[in-house]
Protein backbone atom coordinates (compact mmCIF):
# COMPACT_ATOMS: atom_id res chain seq x y z
CA UNK A 1 0.00 0.00 0.00
CA UNK A 2 1.57 3.74 -1.22
CA UNK A 3 0.87 6.39 1.10
CA UNK A 4 0.84 9.83 -0.19
CA UNK A 5 3.37 12.14 0.95
CA UNK A 6 1.68 15.85 1.24
CA UNK A 7 3.42 19.10 2.29
CA UNK A 8 3.00 20.77 5.84
CA UNK A 9 -0.53 21.08 6.26
CA UNK A 10 -0.16 25.07 7.56
CA UNK A 11 1.60 26.01 4.16
CA UNK A 12 -1.73 24.07 2.82
CA UNK A 13 -4.10 25.96 4.77
CA UNK A 14 -2.28 29.66 4.09
CA UNK A 15 -2.65 29.48 0.36
CA UNK A 16 -5.86 28.34 0.72
CA UNK A 17 -6.88 31.17 2.55
CA UNK A 18 -4.98 33.09 0.24
CA UNK A 19 -7.55 32.21 -2.49
CA UNK A 20 -10.69 31.85 -0.61
CA UNK A 21 -9.40 36.10 -0.19
CA UNK A 22 -9.38 36.53 -3.96
CA UNK A 23 -12.57 34.69 -4.43
CA UNK A 24 -13.75 36.93 -1.82
CA UNK A 25 -12.82 40.21 -3.44
CA UNK A 26 -13.77 39.68 -6.96
CA UNK A 27 -17.24 38.00 -5.87
CA UNK A 28 -16.43 34.81 -7.77
CA UNK A 29 -15.45 31.04 -5.79
CA UNK A 30 -12.54 29.07 -5.66
CA UNK A 31 -12.13 26.25 -8.49
CA UNK A 32 -11.75 23.29 -6.63
CA UNK A 33 -12.90 20.51 -8.91
CA UNK A 34 -13.74 19.40 -12.29
CA UNK A 35 -17.49 19.78 -11.04
CA UNK A 36 -17.11 23.34 -10.42
CA UNK A 37 -16.49 23.55 -14.41
CA UNK A 38 -18.62 23.09 -17.67
CA UNK A 39 -17.89 19.21 -18.44
CA UNK A 40 -17.25 19.99 -22.10
CA UNK A 41 -14.88 22.83 -21.21
CA UNK A 42 -11.26 21.35 -22.05
CA UNK A 43 -7.91 22.58 -21.83
CA UNK A 44 -7.27 25.04 -24.43
CA UNK A 45 -5.03 23.55 -27.55
CA UNK A 46 -3.26 26.93 -28.74
CA UNK A 47 -1.74 27.68 -24.58
CA UNK A 48 -1.19 24.01 -23.21
CA UNK A 49 2.15 23.77 -24.12
CA UNK A 50 2.36 27.55 -22.20
CA UNK A 51 0.67 26.56 -19.78
CA UNK A 52 2.45 23.34 -18.96
CA UNK A 53 5.48 25.61 -18.61
CA UNK A 54 3.77 27.91 -15.97
CA UNK A 55 2.57 25.29 -13.80
CA UNK A 56 -0.04 27.59 -11.78
CA UNK A 57 -1.91 28.19 -14.60
CA UNK A 58 -4.90 26.82 -16.81
CA UNK A 59 -6.49 28.13 -19.69
CA UNK A 60 -10.27 26.89 -21.10
CA UNK A 61 -11.27 26.65 -24.11
CA UNK A 62 -13.91 29.50 -23.11
CA UNK A 63 -10.77 31.47 -22.30
CA UNK A 64 -11.49 31.06 -19.13
CA UNK A 65 -8.32 31.56 -16.74
CA UNK A 66 -7.69 29.01 -13.63
CA UNK A 67 -4.52 30.06 -11.77
CA UNK A 68 -3.10 28.85 -8.42
CA UNK A 69 -1.77 32.36 -7.89
CA UNK A 70 -4.57 34.71 -9.27
CA UNK A 71 -2.59 37.97 -8.72
CA UNK A 72 0.31 36.76 -9.88
CA UNK A 73 2.46 38.65 -13.07
CA UNK A 74 1.52 35.45 -14.81
CA UNK A 75 -1.98 36.06 -15.00
CA UNK A 76 -1.08 39.45 -16.81
CA UNK A 77 1.43 37.62 -19.60
CA UNK A 78 -1.73 35.22 -19.95
CA UNK A 79 -4.15 38.16 -21.21
CA UNK A 80 -1.47 39.54 -22.93
CA UNK A 81 -0.62 36.10 -25.18
CA UNK A 82 -4.21 35.71 -25.52
CA UNK A 83 -4.87 38.85 -26.66
CA UNK A 84 -1.73 38.11 -29.44
CA UNK A 85 -3.43 35.52 -30.79
CA UNK A 86 -6.74 37.12 -31.68
CA UNK A 87 -8.32 35.49 -28.53
CA UNK A 88 -10.44 38.24 -25.65
CA UNK A 89 -9.79 37.13 -21.86
CA UNK A 90 -12.58 35.48 -20.21
CA UNK A 91 -12.79 35.72 -16.06
CA UNK A 92 -10.65 34.44 -14.29
CA UNK A 93 -10.69 32.26 -11.05
CA UNK A 94 -8.70 30.99 -8.26
CA UNK A 95 -7.73 27.52 -8.48
CA UNK A 96 -6.38 24.48 -6.59
CA UNK A 97 -2.78 23.22 -7.45
CA UNK A 98 -4.37 19.63 -7.73
CA UNK A 99 -7.12 20.59 -10.03
CA UNK A 100 -4.74 22.69 -12.50
CA UNK A 101 -2.67 19.39 -12.43
CA UNK A 102 -5.40 17.24 -13.13
CA UNK A 103 -6.48 19.10 -16.14
CA UNK A 104 -3.16 19.50 -17.67
CA UNK A 105 -2.58 16.19 -17.53
CA UNK A 106 -5.95 15.35 -18.81
CA UNK A 107 -5.22 18.30 -21.63
CA UNK A 108 -1.73 16.31 -22.43
CA UNK A 109 -3.14 13.29 -23.08
CA UNK A 110 -6.11 14.20 -25.19
CA UNK A 111 -2.78 16.20 -27.08
CA UNK A 112 -0.59 13.16 -27.11
CA UNK A 113 -3.27 10.64 -28.40
CA UNK A 114 -4.36 13.09 -31.56
CA UNK A 115 -0.11 13.04 -32.24
CA UNK A 116 0.64 9.14 -31.49
CA UNK A 117 -2.62 7.17 -31.73
CA UNK A 118 -2.57 3.94 -31.32
CA UNK A 119 0.66 4.00 -29.01
CA UNK A 120 0.62 3.74 -25.43
CA UNK A 121 3.53 5.24 -23.16
CA UNK A 122 1.79 5.35 -19.34
CA UNK A 123 3.67 7.31 -16.56
CA UNK A 124 1.80 5.21 -14.05
CA UNK A 125 3.29 7.64 -10.99
CA UNK A 126 0.96 10.70 -12.50
CA UNK A 127 -1.71 8.35 -12.24
CA UNK A 128 -1.75 7.11 -9.29
CA UNK A 129 -1.62 10.27 -7.81
CA UNK A 130 -4.97 11.55 -10.10
CA UNK A 131 -6.49 8.15 -8.78
CA UNK A 132 -5.64 9.40 -5.25
CA UNK A 133 -7.41 12.96 -5.55
CA UNK A 134 -10.20 11.62 -7.25
CA UNK A 135 -10.81 9.07 -4.36
CA UNK A 136 -10.37 11.77 -1.82
CA UNK A 137 -12.69 14.18 -3.52
CA UNK A 138 -15.53 11.74 -3.52
CA UNK A 139 -14.60 10.67 0.19
CA UNK A 140 -14.88 14.75 0.93
CA UNK A 141 -18.21 15.23 -0.64
CA UNK A 142 -19.85 12.12 1.02
CA UNK A 143 -19.71 9.99 -2.60
CA UNK A 144 -20.64 5.96 -2.11
CA UNK A 145 -19.88 5.02 -5.54
CA UNK A 146 -17.59 6.81 -8.42
CA UNK A 147 -18.48 5.58 -12.33
CA UNK A 148 -15.73 6.06 -14.70
CA UNK A 149 -17.22 5.23 -18.60
CA UNK A 150 -14.54 5.04 -20.74
CA UNK A 151 -15.52 5.07 -24.54
CA UNK A 152 -13.54 6.00 -27.66
CA UNK A 153 -13.23 9.17 -27.57
CA UNK A 154 -13.74 10.28 -23.82
CA UNK A 155 -13.96 9.01 -20.38
CA UNK A 156 -16.94 10.18 -18.38
CA UNK A 157 -17.00 10.50 -14.55
CA UNK A 158 -19.87 10.19 -12.40
CA UNK A 159 -20.54 9.92 -8.67
CA UNK A 160 -23.36 8.88 -6.77
CA UNK A 161 -23.90 11.13 -4.07
CA UNK A 162 -27.13 10.71 -1.60
CA UNK A 163 -28.37 7.79 -3.90
CA UNK A 164 -27.99 9.91 -6.74
CA UNK A 165 -25.25 10.24 -9.81
CA UNK A 166 -24.14 13.42 -10.83
CA UNK A 167 -21.56 14.33 -13.59
CA UNK A 168 -17.94 15.18 -11.93
CA UNK A 169 -16.12 15.59 -15.35
CA UNK A 170 -14.87 14.13 -18.19
CA UNK A 171 -11.69 13.16 -19.31
CA UNK A 172 -9.49 12.27 -22.39
CA UNK A 173 -10.30 8.40 -23.05
CA UNK A 174 -6.58 7.68 -22.45
CA UNK A 175 -6.49 8.89 -19.06
CA UNK A 176 -9.63 7.14 -18.04
CA UNK A 177 -7.60 3.93 -19.28
CA UNK A 178 -4.72 4.58 -17.35
CA UNK A 179 -6.62 5.18 -14.15
CA UNK A 180 -8.44 1.90 -14.79
CA UNK A 181 -5.40 0.09 -15.71
CA UNK A 182 -3.16 1.89 -12.38
CA UNK A 183 -6.11 0.50 -10.08
CA UNK A 184 -6.08 -3.00 -10.59
CA UNK A 185 -2.52 -3.52 -12.13
CA UNK A 186 -0.95 -1.52 -9.22
CA UNK A 187 -2.87 -0.84 -6.56
CA UNK A 188 -5.04 -3.82 -5.77
CA UNK A 189 -4.75 -6.28 -2.39
CA UNK A 190 -3.71 -9.04 -4.89
CA UNK A 191 -3.12 -8.32 -8.19
CA UNK A 192 -3.13 -11.45 -10.00
CA UNK A 193 -3.57 -10.47 -13.45
CA UNK A 194 -3.33 -7.68 -15.94
CA UNK A 195 -6.25 -5.40 -16.19
CA UNK A 196 -8.58 -6.50 -19.23
CA UNK A 197 -11.13 -4.30 -19.80
CA UNK A 198 -12.63 -7.15 -22.65
CA UNK A 199 -13.83 -9.31 -19.31
CA UNK A 200 -15.56 -8.53 -16.11
CA UNK A 201 -13.45 -8.36 -13.21
CA UNK A 202 -13.26 -7.29 -9.61
CA UNK A 203 -10.79 -6.46 -6.54
CA UNK A 204 -10.16 -4.39 -3.30
CA UNK A 205 -8.20 -1.43 -3.25
CA UNK A 206 -7.09 -0.19 -0.17
CA UNK A 207 -5.38 3.45 -0.25
CA UNK A 208 -4.39 5.70 2.28
CA UNK A 209 -4.70 9.49 1.61
CA UNK A 210 -3.93 12.29 4.20
CA UNK A 211 -3.82 10.05 7.15
CA UNK A 212 -7.40 8.43 5.74
CA UNK A 213 -7.31 4.19 6.11
CA UNK A 214 -9.79 4.06 2.53
CA UNK A 215 -11.06 0.88 1.22
CA UNK A 216 -12.39 0.34 -2.03
CA UNK A 217 -14.27 -2.54 -4.20
CA UNK A 218 -13.22 -2.41 -8.16
CA UNK A 219 -16.08 -3.74 -10.32
CA UNK A 220 -15.28 -3.68 -14.28
CA UNK A 221 -17.65 -4.65 -17.50
CA UNK A 222 -16.85 -4.16 -21.05
CA UNK A 223 -19.38 -1.81 -23.05
CA UNK A 224 -20.14 -1.06 -26.39
CA UNK A 225 -17.01 1.27 -27.46
CA UNK A 226 -14.60 0.68 -24.30
CA UNK A 227 -15.65 -0.42 -20.13
CA UNK A 228 -17.32 0.80 -17.53
CA UNK A 229 -14.79 0.98 -14.20
CA UNK A 230 -17.45 1.28 -10.77
CA UNK A 231 -15.46 1.97 -7.75
CA UNK A 232 -17.56 1.50 -4.26
CA UNK A 233 -15.62 3.21 -1.31
CA UNK A 234 -16.35 0.89 1.64
CA UNK A 235 -14.42 2.32 4.46
CA UNK A 236 -13.11 6.14 5.28
CA UNK A 237 -11.01 5.76 7.80
CA UNK A 238 -13.60 6.34 10.45
CA UNK A 239 -13.29 4.33 13.27
CA UNK A 240 -16.80 4.61 14.88
CA UNK A 241 -19.69 2.61 13.61
CA UNK A 242 -22.82 4.51 13.18
CA UNK A 243 -25.32 2.99 15.75
CA UNK A 244 -28.97 2.02 14.89
CA UNK A 245 -30.68 4.97 16.12
CA UNK A 246 -28.71 6.84 14.19
CA UNK A 247 -29.23 5.29 10.89
CA UNK A 248 -32.92 5.40 10.99
CA UNK A 249 -34.13 2.34 12.89
CA UNK A 250 -37.20 3.28 15.50
CA UNK A 251 -36.98 2.51 18.97
CA UNK A 252 -39.15 -0.18 18.81
CA UNK A 253 -37.28 -2.12 16.01
CA UNK A 254 -33.74 -1.74 18.00
CA UNK A 255 -35.78 -3.25 20.75
CA UNK A 256 -36.49 -5.81 18.49
CA UNK A 257 -33.10 -6.60 16.66
CA UNK A 258 -31.66 -6.22 20.57
CA UNK A 259 -34.01 -9.11 21.63
CA UNK A 260 -32.70 -11.17 18.92
CA UNK A 261 -28.77 -10.23 19.09
CA UNK A 262 -29.29 -11.97 22.75
CA UNK A 263 -30.43 -15.43 21.78
CA UNK A 264 -28.04 -18.36 21.43
CA UNK A 265 -29.39 -19.58 18.22
CA UNK A 266 -31.41 -18.79 14.66
CA UNK A 267 -31.14 -16.73 11.91
CA UNK A 268 -31.41 -12.72 11.85
CA UNK A 269 -31.24 -11.78 8.02
CA UNK A 270 -30.98 -8.22 6.83
CA UNK A 271 -32.57 -7.72 2.90
CA UNK A 272 -32.63 -4.58 0.53
CA UNK A 273 -31.34 -3.98 -2.68
CA UNK A 274 -28.29 -3.22 -3.83
CA UNK A 275 -26.43 0.38 -1.90
CA UNK A 276 -28.92 -0.14 0.57
CA UNK A 277 -26.35 0.06 3.79
CA UNK A 278 -27.21 -3.67 4.99
CA UNK A 279 -23.53 -3.73 5.32
CA UNK A 280 -23.26 -0.91 7.52
CA UNK A 281 -26.73 -2.27 9.64
CA UNK A 282 -24.62 -5.45 10.02
CA UNK A 283 -21.41 -3.70 11.35
CA UNK A 284 -23.69 -2.14 14.12
CA UNK A 285 -25.09 -5.35 14.96
CA UNK A 286 -21.58 -6.60 15.45
CA UNK A 287 -21.30 -4.20 18.20
CA UNK A 288 -23.79 -5.49 20.42
CA UNK A 289 -22.25 -9.31 20.64
CA UNK A 290 -20.64 -9.90 23.63
CA UNK A 291 -16.92 -10.00 24.16
CA UNK A 292 -17.02 -13.51 25.37
CA UNK A 293 -18.72 -14.80 22.33
CA UNK A 294 -16.56 -16.04 19.34
CA UNK A 295 -17.54 -14.05 16.12
CA UNK A 296 -16.57 -14.84 12.96
CA UNK A 297 -17.48 -13.21 9.58
CA UNK A 298 -17.25 -14.49 6.24
CA UNK A 299 -17.34 -11.53 3.95
CA UNK A 300 -16.31 -10.61 -0.09
CA UNK A 301 -14.06 -8.16 0.55
CA UNK A 302 -13.25 -7.41 4.75
CA UNK A 303 -14.80 -3.68 4.06
CA UNK A 304 -14.29 -2.51 7.68
CA UNK A 305 -11.78 -4.21 10.63
CA UNK A 306 -13.49 -5.37 13.72
CA UNK A 307 -10.88 -6.79 16.45
CA UNK A 308 -13.37 -8.66 18.22
CA UNK A 309 -14.23 -10.73 14.87
CA UNK A 310 -12.22 -13.31 13.13
CA UNK A 311 -12.82 -11.55 9.73
CA UNK A 312 -12.38 -14.46 6.83
CA UNK A 313 -12.26 -13.08 3.24
CA UNK A 314 -13.95 -14.68 0.34
CA UNK A 315 -12.57 -15.53 -3.35
CA UNK A 316 -15.52 -16.26 -5.55
CA UNK A 317 -13.24 -17.37 -8.40
CA UNK A 318 -11.98 -20.21 -5.90
CA UNK A 319 -14.89 -23.26 -5.19
CA UNK A 320 -12.76 -23.77 -1.88
CA UNK A 321 -12.58 -20.04 -0.99
CA UNK A 322 -16.14 -19.33 -1.64
CA UNK A 323 -19.31 -18.00 1.35
CA UNK A 324 -20.18 -22.25 1.53
CA UNK A 325 -17.18 -23.62 1.93
CA UNK A 326 -15.69 -21.14 4.37
CA UNK A 327 -19.17 -21.00 5.91
CA UNK A 328 -18.92 -24.56 6.24
CA UNK A 329 -14.89 -24.60 7.72
CA UNK A 330 -16.07 -21.65 10.26
CA UNK A 331 -18.23 -23.96 11.92
CA UNK A 332 -15.85 -25.82 12.60
CA UNK A 333 -13.72 -23.42 14.49
CA UNK A 334 -16.39 -23.69 17.51
CA UNK A 335 -17.91 -20.14 17.28
CA UNK A 336 -20.76 -18.30 18.67
CA UNK A 337 -21.59 -16.09 16.18
CA UNK A 338 -21.51 -16.55 12.77
CA UNK A 339 -21.78 -13.55 9.80
CA UNK A 340 -22.43 -14.50 6.02
CA UNK A 341 -21.82 -11.47 4.31
CA UNK A 342 -24.29 -11.98 1.63
CA UNK A 343 -26.03 -15.71 0.63
CA UNK A 344 -25.83 -15.40 -3.03
CA UNK A 345 -27.25 -19.30 -3.66
CA UNK A 346 -28.33 -22.21 -2.62
CA UNK A 347 -25.29 -23.38 -1.05
CA UNK A 348 -24.83 -20.47 1.27
CA UNK A 349 -28.93 -20.68 2.10
CA UNK A 350 -28.30 -24.47 3.45
CA UNK A 351 -24.72 -23.29 5.64
CA UNK A 352 -27.20 -20.48 7.07
CA UNK A 353 -29.80 -23.06 8.18
CA UNK A 354 -27.60 -25.91 9.28
CA UNK A 355 -25.61 -22.97 11.24
CA UNK A 356 -28.91 -21.96 13.08
CA UNK A 357 -30.35 -25.30 13.71
CA UNK A 358 -27.21 -26.94 14.68
CA UNK A 359 -27.03 -24.03 18.11
CA UNK A 360 -25.46 -20.64 16.27
CA UNK A 361 -26.53 -17.00 16.07
CA UNK A 362 -26.20 -16.38 12.63
CA UNK A 363 -26.26 -12.79 10.77
CA UNK A 364 -26.42 -12.47 6.66
CA UNK A 365 -27.77 -10.26 4.26
CA UNK A 366 -29.66 -10.89 1.05
CA UNK A 367 -31.44 -8.91 -2.28
CA UNK A 368 -35.45 -8.85 -1.65
CA UNK A 369 -37.69 -5.44 -1.98
CA UNK A 370 -39.48 -6.45 1.22
CA UNK A 371 -39.17 -7.99 4.78
CA UNK A 372 -41.97 -10.74 4.34
CA UNK A 373 -40.31 -11.76 0.74
CA UNK A 374 -36.84 -12.97 2.78
CA UNK A 375 -38.72 -16.27 3.08
CA UNK A 376 -40.47 -16.23 -0.88
CA UNK A 377 -36.64 -16.00 -1.64
CA UNK A 378 -35.33 -19.08 0.75
CA UNK A 379 -37.70 -21.05 -0.41
CA UNK A 380 -36.62 -19.95 -4.57
CA UNK A 381 -33.13 -20.47 -3.04
CA UNK A 382 -34.35 -23.98 -2.45
CA UNK A 383 -35.29 -24.02 1.14
CA UNK A 384 -38.13 -26.18 2.16
CA UNK A 385 -40.94 -23.99 4.05
CA UNK A 386 -41.31 -26.65 6.28
CA UNK A 387 -37.68 -26.02 8.05
CA UNK A 388 -38.11 -22.31 7.49
CA UNK A 389 -41.19 -22.59 9.77
CA UNK A 390 -38.71 -24.15 12.43
CA UNK A 391 -38.55 -22.50 15.99
CA UNK A 392 -34.57 -22.81 15.62
CA UNK A 393 -34.18 -21.36 12.18
CA UNK A 394 -35.84 -18.01 11.07
CA UNK A 395 -35.79 -15.41 14.44
CA UNK A 396 -35.71 -11.76 13.01
CA UNK A 397 -36.17 -10.39 9.51
CA UNK A 398 -35.53 -6.96 8.43
CA UNK A 399 -35.38 -5.11 5.48
CA UNK A 400 -34.27 -1.69 4.71
CA UNK A 401 -34.12 1.29 2.09
CA UNK A 402 -32.39 4.54 2.24
CA UNK A 403 -34.68 8.09 1.38
CA UNK A 404 -32.60 11.39 1.11
CA UNK A 405 -33.15 13.88 4.05
CA UNK A 406 -34.00 17.26 3.06
CA UNK A 407 -31.43 20.00 3.78
CA UNK A 408 -32.14 21.72 6.86
CA UNK A 409 -30.37 24.83 5.86
CA UNK A 410 -32.31 25.33 2.30
CA UNK A 411 -35.74 22.84 2.52
CA UNK A 412 -39.32 24.97 2.03
CA UNK A 413 -42.76 23.64 3.54
CA UNK A 414 -44.30 21.71 1.36
CA UNK A 415 -46.88 24.34 0.06
CA UNK A 416 -44.91 26.66 -0.99
CA UNK A 417 -43.04 24.59 -3.79
CA UNK A 418 -44.41 25.30 -7.01
CA UNK A 419 -43.37 21.87 -8.20
CA UNK A 420 -45.36 20.14 -5.28
CA UNK A 421 -48.95 22.15 -5.86
CA UNK A 422 -50.04 19.49 -8.85
CA UNK A 423 -50.03 16.78 -5.99
CA UNK A 424 -50.72 18.23 -2.71
CA UNK A 425 -54.75 16.98 -3.61
CA UNK A 426 -53.32 13.14 -3.67
CA UNK A 427 -51.32 13.41 -0.64
CA UNK A 428 -53.79 15.16 1.08
CA UNK A 429 -56.31 12.71 0.44
CA UNK A 430 -53.85 9.88 1.66
CA UNK A 431 -51.82 11.68 4.31
CA UNK A 432 -54.66 14.36 5.83
CA UNK A 433 -54.30 18.46 5.93
CA UNK A 434 -51.78 18.17 9.17
CA UNK A 435 -49.12 16.04 7.85
CA UNK A 436 -48.95 18.31 4.56
CA UNK A 437 -48.83 21.45 6.91
CA UNK A 438 -45.96 20.20 8.60
CA UNK A 439 -44.07 18.41 5.73
CA UNK A 440 -40.67 20.01 3.70
CA UNK A 441 -39.81 20.04 0.52
CA UNK A 442 -36.15 20.04 -1.25
CA UNK A 443 -34.84 23.53 -1.74
CA UNK A 444 -32.73 24.90 -4.40
CA UNK A 445 -29.57 24.02 -2.62
CA UNK A 446 -26.67 25.65 -0.50
CA UNK A 447 -23.50 26.00 0.55
CA UNK A 448 -24.28 23.44 3.67
CA UNK A 449 -25.46 20.66 1.22
CA UNK A 450 -23.42 21.59 -1.73
CA UNK A 451 -26.15 22.51 -4.35
CA UNK A 452 -28.08 19.18 -3.91
CA UNK A 453 -30.90 20.29 -1.28
CA UNK A 454 -29.90 17.29 0.14
CA UNK A 455 -28.94 16.33 3.82
CA UNK A 456 -27.71 12.86 3.78
CA UNK A 457 -29.53 9.64 4.15
CA UNK A 458 -32.11 7.82 6.32
CA UNK A 459 -33.07 4.38 6.64
CA UNK A 460 -36.57 3.10 6.56
CA UNK A 461 -37.24 0.00 7.78
CA UNK A 462 -39.33 -3.10 8.19
CA UNK A 463 -38.71 -5.25 10.81
CA UNK A 464 -40.18 -8.63 11.89
CA UNK A 465 -39.88 -10.79 14.84
CA UNK A 466 -40.74 -14.35 13.92
CA UNK A 467 -43.89 -15.33 16.19
CA UNK A 468 -45.49 -18.35 16.20
CA UNK A 469 -48.34 -17.11 14.33
CA UNK A 470 -45.49 -15.77 12.07
CA UNK A 471 -44.31 -19.39 11.64
CA UNK A 472 -47.65 -20.77 10.26
CA UNK A 473 -47.81 -18.17 7.68
CA UNK A 474 -43.64 -19.47 6.87
CA UNK A 475 -45.08 -23.30 6.52
CA UNK A 476 -47.78 -22.58 3.90
CA UNK A 477 -45.80 -19.63 2.42
CA UNK A 478 -48.50 -17.03 2.69
CA UNK A 479 -47.21 -13.66 2.57
CA UNK A 480 -49.63 -11.72 1.72
CA UNK A 481 -52.20 -12.85 5.32
CA UNK A 482 -49.06 -12.50 7.04
CA UNK A 483 -48.75 -9.01 6.65
CA UNK A 484 -52.02 -8.29 7.04
CA UNK A 485 -51.81 -9.98 10.46
CA UNK A 486 -48.36 -8.06 11.07
CA UNK A 487 -50.41 -5.36 10.45
CA UNK A 488 -53.23 -5.48 12.56
CA UNK A 489 -50.86 -5.78 15.07
CA UNK A 490 -49.15 -2.85 14.91
CA UNK A 491 -46.41 -3.75 12.29
CA UNK A 492 -44.96 -0.85 10.70
CA UNK A 493 -44.33 -1.65 6.90
CA UNK A 494 -42.26 0.55 4.32
CA UNK A 495 -45.04 3.25 3.59
CA UNK A 496 -46.00 3.91 7.62
CA UNK A 497 -42.05 4.73 7.85
CA UNK A 498 -42.02 6.55 5.16
CA UNK A 499 -45.15 9.11 6.28
CA UNK A 500 -43.36 9.66 9.71
CA UNK A 501 -40.50 10.99 8.15
CA UNK A 502 -42.56 13.41 5.84
CA UNK A 503 -44.28 14.15 9.09
CA UNK A 504 -41.33 15.12 10.87
CA UNK A 505 -40.07 17.30 8.42
CA UNK A 506 -37.12 15.13 7.34
CA UNK A 507 -38.24 13.88 4.02
CA UNK A 508 -39.65 15.49 0.75
CA UNK A 509 -42.50 13.47 -0.33
CA UNK A 510 -40.99 12.46 -3.97
CA UNK A 511 -37.61 11.23 -2.08
CA UNK A 512 -40.57 9.25 -0.20
CA UNK A 513 -42.71 8.22 -3.22
CA UNK A 514 -39.11 6.54 -4.75
CA UNK A 515 -39.41 4.05 -2.13
CA UNK A 516 -43.15 3.45 -1.32
CA UNK A 517 -44.31 4.14 -4.30
CA UNK A 518 -46.51 6.87 -5.29
CA UNK A 519 -48.70 8.09 -2.11
CA UNK A 520 -52.66 8.63 -3.78
CA UNK A 521 -55.89 7.28 -3.16
CA UNK A 522 -55.73 4.83 -6.26
CA UNK A 523 -53.05 3.36 -4.34
CA UNK A 524 -54.63 2.95 -0.93
CA UNK A 525 -57.96 1.13 -2.01
CA UNK A 526 -58.58 -2.52 -1.59
CA UNK A 527 -60.18 -3.00 -5.17
CA UNK A 528 -58.76 -0.82 -8.28
CA UNK A 529 -61.19 0.74 -10.13
CA UNK A 530 -60.08 0.60 -14.05
CA UNK A 531 -63.05 3.20 -14.93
Amino acid sequence: MAEVILPPGEGQRTHANLLEQYAQATRTKVITSPSDLDTKDKVMDEMLAWCKEQANIVVLKSATILSSEPTSRTVQNCKSLLLSKGIHPGQVYAATPALLSLLLASGSEEDFAKKHKGETNVSFSDQQRHLRDLVYEAVMQHVSDIHIQVRQTYTKIRMRQHGELRVYAEWSERLGREIASVAFNKETDHATSHFNPLVPQDASMPLKIQGKDIRLRLASVPAHGGFDMVMRILATGEERSKSLDELGYTQKQIDIIKMAMKLPFGAIIVAGPTGSGKTTTLASCMEMVEPAQKLYSIEDPVEKVVEAATQVPVNTEKEDRSFASMGRAALRMDPDVIILGEMRDEDTAHVMVRASITGHLVLTTLHTNRATAIVTRLVDMGISPVLLSDSSVLRCLMCQRLIAKVCPGCAVPLRSSPKHLPYLADWEAVLGKEIIDRAKARGNGCAECNRSGVGGRIVVAEVIWVDEEGRQFIQKCDTLNWEKYLKENGWMDFRDRAIDLIQSGLCDPFDAEKVVGPINPATQSRIFKYV
